[in-house]
């Protein structure tokens, strides 16, 4: 049984993030209600802080109580608490019970998020779209590097990005001509032939299409267009045509409202238990939680909830009450709070 329809959920996003549009497309293709929070494209992001939250990645999702990181969970926390049904209608190999189809999802996934599919779409953009300052450095900050250190350069200053892009434009040209080549080289309107709504863009589309559709005015048309990959370039222009279909105009809500509305709102999961083999922590500890691959120097603290296969949870104290804060174990480290324990999952 879905949440109760009047359990907010709450999108922290900006317009112009790949990785919210994920979380949109989903949000708007299943017919699911939300608000936003919209947040500034660089730190600071004090209206995270009320919840205190300091994982400085977006988007942010709350349901209720609950407060997720990653759009790899998100969204497979949304396929649980939601199920498909006349209201919500499902779009996954999952609700359309199909094995076969969840698993391309999953290696999709993988794919353009663990792979380096989207840091190397980064590297295809022009050096303009980061001309930025404030950027420049935010964007430093969130790979560790930082640039007042004598002799550090920006890993998106026009000379860097210049150096990389051919193998950047390489990356991608594979990620095409798979999916040219390969998945949609029968004919078909969506990657999944069929689906539990019908004809229709899929999960796997999604998984599929959003570091294209971030960087395609960016490639040259050897690489993405009509005449080097007809099929991709008409799966694109069909896929933006079904969400711009599919579009709501979600309320907007400011930080203090959405941290008040969050903190007052019942939790959406049970709390669950720490597995034994945590390395010694157990339920209640004080522990840190951080992303592994970037972001890492923002870390949520607060008392252990869950470890288990899947995800950390935390409880962290916000201005206005205590959240839980999800992360997956995948991507995710947590240890003894202030880093004074050793121990690392």
């Amino acid at each position: 049984m879905a949440p109760s329809p009047d359990l907010p959920i709450v999108l922290y996003h900006y317009d112009l993030s790949p990785y919210s549009k994920r979380i949109v497309w989903y949000l708007n293709l299943r017919k699911i209600p939300y608000s936003q929070c919209i947040q500034p494209p660089v730190m600071p992001r004090p209206d995270l802080n009320l919840l205190g939250v300091s994982y400085r990645r977006i988007p942010v999702l709350s349901i209720g109580r609950d407060v997720y990181l990653d759009t790899r969970l998100m969204i497979q926390k949304l396929e649980t608490l939601y199920p498909p049904s006349a209201a919500h209608p499902g779009i996954s190999g999952a609700h359309a019970g199909s094995a076969e189809h969840s698993a391309l999802e999953q290696l999709i996934s993988a794919r353009t998020i663990e792979g380096d599919l989207f840091m190397r779409g980064v590297q295809c953009l022009p050096a303009a779209a980061f001309a930025d300052p404030a950027l420049q450095r935010d964007r430093a900050a969130l790979n560790g590097v930082d640039v007042d250190k004598p002799g550090t350069v920006s890993p998106l200053a026009p000379e860097v990005m210049s150096r990389q892009r051919p193998v950047a434009l390489a990356v991608v040209r594979r990620w095409v001509r798979w999916l040219e080549d390969g998945l949609l080289s029968d004919g078909r309107q969506w990657i999944l032939d069929s689906n539990a709504r019908g004809a229709g863009p899929s999960l796997a589309d999604i998984e599929a299409v959003w570091v294209l559709h971030w960087i395609a005015a960016a490639l040259p048309p050897e690489v993405l267009g009509a005449a080097s990959a007809p099929k991709v370039s008409a799966w694109l222009k069909r896929f933006r045509g079904a969400v711009a279909e599919a579009t709501q105009t979600p309320p907007r809500v400011k930080g203090e409202d959405a941290a008040r509305l969050i903190v007052g709102s019942p939790y959406v999961e049970p709390e669950g238990d720490v597995v034994n083999g945590a390395g010694g922590l157990s339920k209640g500890s004080p522990v840190r939680m951080w992303p592994t691959d970037y972001g890492f120097s923002h870390k949520d603290a607060g008392k252990l909830v869950t470890v288990d296969d899947k995800e950390f949870v935390i409880e962290s104290k916000g201005t206005f009450g205590n959240v839980r804060i999800h992360a997956p174990r995948h991507g995710f480290t947590i240890s003894g709070d202030g880093g004074r324990a050793t121990f690392k999952i």
